[in-house]
C-alpha cells in the first residue's frame, strides 16, 4: 500500500506539475526511479528547472548517515577556537576558510557581509588533496573526498536528466552531454562547503538578511540542510519563498552556467538565507556542493532542438567556465584585500 500511495506521489509530480514560468512551491521527485523511467523523471526535473530553478530529490544516492557524519565533521572543525581555523584562510583559489562578514553576495545592497562561516575543499587527486587541509579535517580527508566525489557523482545523473530533459541527440552527445564536460579528473572550480551561520541575534535589528540575495556560479548546486530552516527562494523572479527542510532530501537548484548554456530555459534563481527566530538559540548548518563545469568549456549554446538558439548576455563574449567563475569571485571577495 505505501508503494501504491508512492507512485500516486510521484505520478502527480511527473504529469500534473504545471509547465509555466511560475511556481509558489519547490517540487519534490523522486531520484530513485531514474534507472527504470529516465524519461518521466526527466520530464519532472525539465519542469522544475523551467519554473522555479530548484527541486527535492529523494533517494538520490548517498546514504543517510553518510551525509549525517559531513555535518558531525563540520560542527567539529566550526567548534574550534577561531586562531585554529584561520590558519587555512581562503585564498584565490578559492579553497580555505572564509570567516565571518568576509563574504558578500549582494554587495550593492548589504551593508555588511554575511554572517556565516565557510569551508571550501577540493578535490583529491590521487588520494591527496589539492590544498592544505586543517588537521581536524587532514585526519579525516578520505572521508572528505569520497563525499566529494559521492556529490560530483550525484551531479553527473542530474547532468544525464538534463540532457535527456533538452533532448541533445545520441551524435551531439546524447546522456552524456552535459556530464562529459563535468570530468572530476579534468580542472574545474568544483567546490564541497562546510557552512555554519552561527546562533545569536542579528547585531543590527534592520538586518534581516544572513546570507545576501545571489545565483549560484556553476551548473548546478546540492545543498544538504541540517535542522535549522532560512533558505528562501525567489519564486516567479517576484516574491521569496521558503525552501523547508525535507529529512531524507537533497535541494538542487539551476546555477548562471547551466541558465547560459540552455539559452536562459533553465533558470539560475536568486537565493539568499535570512535571520529567523530560531537562529537566536540555535547553530545553522549547511553543506553544498558546487558543481562547475570543466574550466576551458565555452558557456555556448547547447545543441538542443529545446533551444532558442539565443544567448544570455548576448552583448557580452562567450566566457570558458573558468573565466565565468573567476568573473563572479572577483566580485564577492574583492573587498577582502582592504579588509
Amino acid at each position: 500500500m505505501t508503494e501504491f500511495r508512492d507512485w500516486l506521489f510521484v505520478l502527480h509530480t511527473f504529469f500534473f506539475q504545471p509547465l509555466t514560468s511560475t511556481m509558489d512551491h519547490i517540487p519534490v521527485i523522486d531520484f530513485g526511479l531514474f534507472e527504470s523511467d529516465p524519461k518521466a523523471v526527466a520530464a519532472a526535473v525539465r519542469s522544475a528547472c523551467e519554473s522555479i530553478g530548484f527541486l527535492y530529490l529523494t533517494n538520490f544516492g548517498i546514504p543517510q548517515a553518510e551525509v549525517e557524519r559531513a555535518f558531525s565533521l563540520s560542527a567539529e572543525f566550526f567548534n574550534q577556537p577561531i586562531e585554529e581555523k584561520r590558519k587555512e584562510e581562503i585564498t584565490s583559489n578559492n579553497l580555505g576558510y572564509v570567516g565571518m562578514r568576509k563574504e558578500i553576495l549582494d554587495p550593492g545592497v548589504q551593508k555588511y557581509g554575511d554572517t556565516k562561516e565557510c569551508f571550501n575543499f577540493g578535490k583529491l587527486v590521487d588520494g591527496e588533496p589539492i590544498q592544505v587541509l586543517p588537521s581536524v579535517i587532514a585526519e579525516k580527508k578520505e572521508f572528505i573526498g569520497k563525499f566529494s566525489v559521492d556529490c560530483h557523482k550525484l551531479c553527473g545523473r542530474i547532468l544525464q536528466a538534463f540532457a535527456i530533459a533538452m533532448e541533445i541527440k545520441e551524435e551531439d552527445g546524447g546522456i552524456h552531454y552535459f556530464e562529459d564536460r563535468h570530468k572530476y579528473t579534468e580542472r574545474c572550480g568544483s567546490v564541497l562547503r562546510f557552512l555554519k551561520y552561527p546562533k545569536g541575534d542579528n547585531a543590527d535589528p534592520t538586518e534581516t538578511v544572513r546570507a545576501g540575495s545571489h545565483s549560484d556560479y556553476g551548473s548546478i548546486t546540492l545543498l544538504f540542510q541540517n535542522g535549522i530552516p532560512g533558505l528562501e527562494v525567489q519564486a516567479s523572479r517576484t516574491h521569496w519563498i521558503s525552501a523547508p527542510i525535507i529529512p531524507g532530501a537533497v535541494l538542487v537548484n539551476i546555477g548562471d552556467q547551466m541558465e547560459y548554456w540552455t539559452g536562459g530555459r533553465f533558470k539560475s534563481t536568486k537565493h539568499r538565507v535570512v535571520f529567523l527566530p530560531e537562529h537566536a538559540q540555535y547553530d545553522r548548518y549547511s553543506i553544498a556542493y558546487f558543481c562547475q563545469a570543466n574550466d576551458e568549456v565555452l558557456l555556448d549554446v547547447i545543441p538542443s532542438p529545446l533551444s532558442t538558439g539565443e544567448k544570455v548576455n548576448a552583448d557580452k563574449p562567450i566566457m570558458t567556465a573558468g573565466e565565468y567563475l573567476q568573473e563572479r569571485l572577483a566580485r564577492t571577495y574583492k573587498f577582502v584585500a582592504a579588509a
